[in-house]
């Protein structure tokens, strides 16, 4: 017995009480299945995106396009500085429009930073 004349241990049999949302809640396991599964129907598809002139390799593009507007602007995400435009489809996904971004700047040709002018 402690100080108090109590057993530490009274409570020992009796069940656990949950609230109504412990009872309701997802297993751990279960939340990160879910998860898992989400991230994988929402993924992105990477494009491999050529390096840019500045020497940047792995480019992340800064695109710029406008509401209503036929021409975007896709630049590097390192030098802000180089870049392409490019006919933006007329859509708010914006999967096509990076889509249509990659797809300019990787066929615009390009003079590394390194070679004579």
């Amino acid at each position: 017995m402690s100080e108090n004349n109590q057993d530490p241990n009274e409570f020992k049999d009796q069940p656990e009480v949950k609230t109504p949302a412990e009872e309701t809640a997802p297993k751990p396991e279960a939340v990160h299945e879910a998860v898992k599964q989400a991230i994988a129907q929402s993924a992105v598809q990477q494009i491999k995106l050529e390096p840019c002139p500045c020497g940047t390799p792995n480019v992340n593009l800064l695109l710029d396009v406008a509401p209503n507007n036929k021409v975007g602007r896709a630049s590097c995400g390192a030098c802000g500085v180089w870049g392409v435009d490019f006919l933006a489809p007329r859509t708010k996904d914006n999967e096509l429009i990076g889509k249509a971004a990659a797809k300019a700047w990787n066929e615009a040709p390009r003079i590394a930073a390194t070679d004579p002018a």
